[in-house]
């Protein structure tokens, strides 16, 4: 029975018999596989699949070979059929490490092309980031603030904030057939919405540095109401209704017993037909103001 030889580091020794085969019996690594000792695996006990396959590998490039011999090279006696077949599995053996060592060397050379071109891509990255963190503010000119310093940023933000705002209010008042008073209406409720906002934070009062942080979330709370303020006109609608009257007969002639489910359908209908209404009116809104940008009529002008 063949004695198991243990790798060094993958068992823990726990008496002196498995210390003199740790030392005496050291594994014979003759396969490229760490885990396997004269072709049996050491984690398994089963037989090494990479050594069956060396060994079909070197079966097959001997039997290429004597069929290149008997080829090439007939009638030759038995011993001189044994050199020559010797020679050529040694010729295809030279020719098989020869390419196997060109294949190394390419992928070497791959290997530190690719971890070239990483370098350099970090360099480049590198000094764009360096010079992204290094760009003036576009704003007020401040250096070294990554093209936008956060007070500028605050007051953009503020500003797509008021426009909202101020959207929100405008489909609910606007006709949005009329583009002459979409736009009178829309520089009203701007200047009323920045009137607010400024007056809001002069009442707050607090550290100057932190006007611009404040406005923005003075205008995003003033959007948020304005938003629901919007949605909750828009449940009352006609199309609204109609639609949470429709799911609720529906549920009930499914469930005649559940009214409360076709309630909380019929609910559930209405707010999702209001957000619907809501999304369409600002979508017509922003054609209209584009229409006029543009200098077109309005739809229906002569």
């Amino acid at each position: 029975m063949p004695v198991r030889r243990l790798p060094v580091g993958e068992a823990l020794v726990t008496g002196p018999f498995g210390w003199l085969i740790r030392r005496d019996l050291v594994q014979r690594q003759a396969c490229s596989d760490r885990r396997c000792d004269d072709g049996i695996r050491l984690d398994t006990g089963s037989e090494c699949e990479n050594c069956h396959n060396v060994i079909h590998i070197r079966r097959a490039r001997r039997a290429m070979a004597a069929a290149e011999v008997d080829r090439e090279l007939p009638g030759l006696s038995s011993g001189e059929r044994r050199r020559a077949l010797e020679e050529r599995v040694g010729e295809h053996t030279a020719r098989d490490e020869e390419q196997a060592r060109i294949r190394q060397v390419r992928e070497v050379a791959e290997v530190a092309a690719r971890r070239a071109a990483v370098g350099r891509r970090r360099e480049r990255e590198a000094e764009v980031e360096l010079a992204r963190r290094s760009a003036p503010c576009s704003g007020c000119g401040l250096p070294d603030a990554a093209g936008l310093c956060p007070a500028c940023s605050y007051a953009r933000r503020m500003d797509l904030l008021v426009q909202e705002a101020v959207d929100l209010a405008v489909v609910g008042r606007a006709d949005l057939d009329d583009a002459e008073q979409v736009a009178q209406l829309t520089a009203r409720c701007e200047a009323d919405t920045r009137t607010l906002i400024a007056e809001v934070c002069q009442r707050r009062g607090g550290d100057e540095a932190w006007a611009p942080y404040t406005a923005q979330e003075i205008a995003k709370q003033v959007r948020d109401e304005r938003r629901a303020a919007a949605l909750r006109r828009l449940t009352g609608s006609g199309e609204a209704v109609a639609e949470a009257d429709a799911v609720y007969e529906a549920a009930l002639r499914q469930h005649p017993r559940a009214v409360h489910a076709a309630e909380a359908a019929a609910d559930d209908a209405c707010r999702r037909t209001a957000s619907y209404l809501l999304r369409s009116r600002l979508g017509q809104l922003k054609v209209v103001r584009a229409r006029a940008a543009a200098g077109r009529p309005r739809r229906g002008a002569a």
